[in-house]
Order: C-alpha cells, then sequence, then structure tokens
C-alpha cells in the first residue's frame, strides 16, 4: 500500500453553498477533535461523530430533533454518563456541536451523493472529479456562484482495480453488516431475479487479510467463470469496496474540518 508521501492526490469538487463560519468557538482547552459523519438515506438521519481524545461523542439530527451521548476510550468503547469536563467547557462544547451538527445535517445528503460521484470517476481512473450539471435543473443551476464549488484533495492509499465480470448473466457482492470487511458473491443467471450465493471473501483474523472460499455444489459452467477466476473478481471488488471506503471516509473528514473551521475553504479553480 501506497504511503501518503508516494500515493496519488485526488480531488473532488463538492457543490457547497452558504459555508459561513460556525458563530460558536470550539473550546480551545480540548485537543482538536477527529470528525467524521455518515448520512441514513432511508430515514433522513445524519449521524457525526466527534472523537477528542478518548472520549467520542455520537450525534444523531433530523429535521427536527438532536440527541447525543458520549463513549470513553473510542466509539466502540462503554458509554459515558455525565461529561467528563468542567461546567465552562462542556456548555461550550455543547453549543459549538449543536451549531456544527445543524450545519452537517443541513448539506450532509447533497456531500453524500457528490462523493459517491466522485469515486465512481476515480475507480475508472480519473484523479480530479469536476462536478457536472447533468444533474440539476438549469435554473437551479445558474444560481450557484464559483464560490459555491469548493475542492478537497485527500492521499490515495493504492489504487482501484479494473473490474470486468466476464462470466455468464449478473454478479455482484453483498457485505455482511454483522461482520465488517466480509461479504459474499451473489450470482442470478440470464433473466433470473434469483441470486445463487457463489462463495465469500472473509477477513482472516490471524493475518488480518482478505481470503476467498468458493461455496461448494456451484455448476461453474452455468456460471461461464471457473471457481479461480471468479474467486480472483471477488478479492479485486472486496480490494476496490475497501479503496473506496476509506477515499470516502478521507473526503468526508476533510470536508467536516472545513465545516468545523478548522481548514479554510479552497475555491474550485474549475470554475
Amino acid at each position: 500500500m501506497a504511503s501518503e508521501h508516494d500515493a496519488d492526490i485526488l480531488e473532488a469538487e463538492l457543490l457547497i453553498p452558504d459555508v459561513p463560519k460556525l458563530a460558536r468557538r470550539y473550546p480551545e482547552s480540548l485537543p482538536r477533535p477527529r470528525l467524521h459523519a455518515r448520512w441514513i438515506e432511508e430515514e433522513d438521519v445524519s449521524l457525526a461523530f466527534i472523537e477528542i481524545g478518548d472520549i467520542a461523542m455520537h450525534v444523531e439530527t433530523t429535521d427536527d430533533d438532536l440527541a447525543w451521548h458520549l463513549h470513553v476510550g473510542g466509539h466502540d468503547g462503554p458509554p459515558l454518563d455525565g461529561s467528563p469536563w468542567d461546567e465552562k467547557t462542556t456548555k461550550a462544547l455543547l453549543l459549538w456541536m449543536e451549531e456544527f451538527a445543524g450545519k452537517v445535517h443541513s448539506c450532509l445528503e447533497l456531500i453524500d451523493e457528490d462523493i459517491f460521484d466522485a469515486i465512481d470517476l476515480f475507480e475508472a481512473g480519473a484523479t480530479s472529479a469536476p462536478l457536472s450539471s447533468a444533474g440539476f435543473d438549469p435554473d437551479e443551476w445558474a444560481t450557484f456562484t464559483k464560490k459555491d464549488f469548493l475542492v478537497f484533495r485527500v492521499a490515495a492509499p493504492g489504487e482501484a482495480e479494473p473490474q470486468i465480470w466476464t462470466g455468464t448473466g449478473d454478479a455482484w457482492h453483498l457485505h455482511d453488516e454483522e461482520r465488517d470487511g466480509d461479504a459474499e458473491l451473489l450470482w442470478a443467471s440470464p433473466g433470473s431475479d434469483d441470486p445463487i450465493h457463489l462463495g465469500a471473501v472473509m477477513m482472516s483474523p490471524e493475518t488480518e487479510l482478505p481470503a476467498t472460499f468458493a461455496n461448494p455444489g456451484i455448476n461453474w459452467d452455468d456460471v461461464g467463470m471457473t471457481e479461480s477466476d471468479a474467486m480472483d473478481w471477488l478479492l479485486r471488488e472486496h480490494r476496490n469496496c475497501v479503496w473506496a471506503s476509506t477515499i470516502h471516509d478521507a473526503l468526508t473528514e476533510a470536508v467536516l474540518d472545513m465545516l468545523a473551521g478548522f481548514s479554510a475553504p479552497i475555491v474550485s479553480p474549475h470554475r
């Protein structure tokens, strides 16, 4: 895997209109937080993760409400009752958090879509992903100004591998929600909507590397691919997915650092 020094730098252009500085200030007595967020599309919920030293704050925001709680020892650590900081620091942190989480919630859905579009271009071999007007109403597009288009640059850990399924029908991978990093290979014959589980890729607890396992009883002649080639396809698909997830996280964190005021916005030079 490439180091940050020799890795490719990927540039994503994102549309983020109206990004004034936060009125509330993050407490200077606290270490700079590590920020991450996720958009839950099915529920229109944004989840913000604010890691301050060994204390992790989880914030769930909807259009109507905001809820938060703390963990000690990282995001997977046990819940923490009360605040580990003094009253003045806690009050300042909560005021900052509420404003920051509200800003994240207001724009995360659009940003998340743009990041995934950028990753599609990166997987195709591009190192720069400009925004297209194709997904916007022309009148809406005309309302945006140059300062609404911002660029974010992240170091890529390696690169995506070209992926072509050369068998029959359609193949795709499905992640195991209970085992992070594992995925199954599903295949449907031409004209069929009933998928067959061909095998899986699992992270070895001993080596921490992915290993593939084909399911027994598969007619590989029907699949139109040998077992070895299908498992190799799954392994490359898994690597691409891990790569894309890493890029997605890095871009999201870069955006959040800007929204929080820890980095300055960079207006796109392409407009």
